[in-house]
């Protein structure tokens, strides 16, 4: 009962999570992507393009946001890192709308066109496999939230290195978030060995962090 309590909150407010926190995300890349001489004017256009819906994005006009989004995807305006900031945010607004599939297939534009744009990726990434789990494809979420964890959890658990600043940081904040969502698709397959195993890992590796713990004791006091 305590596992489908966590997957109904999870249903609850993961939208609005992701749509507020991978705006900011990019929001963040705007400022820090870097790009090489010949690229800046590019860049610098394709910024304007974006900077409309963005505004609309952040003023909570989400259904003019949207029009505005795809209306520059399909112009053809935007490549690479911006398309995929664009497909990211259009995405977000999609998956608010409970419309699954379309912002899973705008999650893997923004995955395909990322490049090595870290945070767009990561947010990109959470994207399709909170959309899996929306659709309830949790053997597929599974994949999708190992090979996140894979790919940006740096973190080891260390209590010995991290006291004298010597484990490796994540490359972004929301790994603890992917293991534990990890934990409930494991929960929901029935493999709850691999369920107990993230489980303990999580609380090793991020159990420093109160609403990890908290999580984490909840899950083992109700198995």
């Amino acid at each position: 009962m305590s596992g489908q309590n966590d997957l109904q909150d999870f249903f609850k407010e993961n939208g609005s999570k992701l749509i507020v926190a991978l705006a900011i995300l990019v929001l963040i890349v705007v400022g820090i992507s870097k790009y090489n001489e010949s690229s800046k004017a590019q860049a610098s256009q394709e910024a304007s393009e974006l900077g409309k819906a963005m505004t609309l994005v952040y003023a909570g006009e989400s259904s003019q946001a949207l029009v505005e989004l795809e209306s520059l995807m399909a112009s053809n305006k935007l490549s690479g890192l911006s398309l995929a900031k664009a497909a990211l945010l259009a995405g977000n607004i999609k998956y608010q709308n409970r419309d699954f599939e379309g912002a899973g297939k705008l999650f893997d534009l923004s995955v395909a066109e990322a490049g090595s744009a870290t945070i767009v990726l990561a947010a990109a990434m959470h994207g399709q496999a909170a959309v899996s789990m929306e659709k309830k494809d949790f053997q597929k979420a599974i994949t999708q939230w190992e090979a996140f964890i894979a790919k940006f959890g740096n973190r080891t658990g260390n209590l010995e290195a991290r006291y004298s600043k010597e484990e490796n940081v994540d490359e972004v904040s929301i790994v603890s978030d992917a293991m534990w969502l990890l934990t409930l698709c494991y929960k929901e397959v029935g493999d709850m060995a691999k369920a107990k195993a993230t489980a303990e890992k999580l609380q090793k590796i991020y159990g420093d962090k109160p609403e990890v713990a908290a999580k984490v004791q909840k899950f083992f006091a109700t198995l």
